[in-house]
């Protein structure tokens, strides 16, 4: 009844959801853009960070295009305030990646930052939100402190890859935490030049004894 008065919408194709409890229609599920980049082999992520930053192993869970159904989603999640969509990725991520040989070696996993002003305006941290789920998954614990974002900035969307580069060097080591040896799984939403993953990973890998892989829902 509560769906036939306040009808909820795929945020993949705008078509109502026939039940209350589906975040997607069953076509746009089916239609996901797996990249299924850790069940081949592929080395397209970690590729993408040759010579740039030392991974141990990194995926993503789907193909990122202008336009295109993965956009959509995340969109939904990132500012609309669709947690459940972001949740449901996750951990469809997170039962992959627990599936792997490299699943045992993993210690931590570690989101993203975001500037405290602008986890207001949205509600939640999207990196938080994955790397909850994923860590579930994984029966690890997040390490949400280890990493500060200094600097408030707009939606780096639009912005081309100079400046992503030169916003995404405004995180830091918090001070008040340490980092024991460890293999760390960094994660964040889209990966598009990797600008901001390197920037993170840099900085824990400065700490001594510290391995790094990481994954996210979308690459670009």
């Amino acid at each position: 009844m509560l769906n036939i008065l306040f009808p909820k919408y795929c945020p993949g194709c705008d078509h109502p959801l026939t039940t209350a409890k589906l975040l997607a229609c069953v076509a746009c599920r089916n239609a996901l853009p797996l990249t299924r980049f850790h069940q081949t082999g592929d080395p397209t992520f970690v590729d993408k960070f040759y010579g740039r930053l030392p991974l141990v192993f990194g995926t993503a869970l789907l193909h990122y295009h202008k336009k295109g159904l993965a956009q959509k989603l995340i969109h939904a999640f990132k500012y609309n305030g669709n947690k459940a969509i972001g949740c449901w990725l996750a951990t469809w991520l997170g039962q992959e990646l627990a599936a792997l040989q490299i699943a045992d070696q993993i210690t931590a996993v570690v989101p993203v930052p975001l500037h405290p002003k602008k986890q207001r305006q949205r509600g939640y941290n999207q990196a938080a939100v994955i790397a909850h789920q994923i860590a579930k998954c994984l029966d690890v614990p997040v390490w949400e402190r280890i990493l500060l974002k200094t600097t408030h900035l707009k939606a780096q969307a639009k912005k081309n890859q100079w400046d992503r580069w030169s916003h995404a060097h405004t995180f830091v080591l918090n001070p008040k935490e340490s980092i024991p040896p460890s293999h760390l799984l960094l994660v964040d939403d889209v990966v598009t030049t990797g600008a901001t993953l390197e920037a993170c990973g840099l900085l824990l890998t400065k700490t001594p004894g510290i391995q790094l892989s990481c994954a996210s829902i979308a690459i670009a």
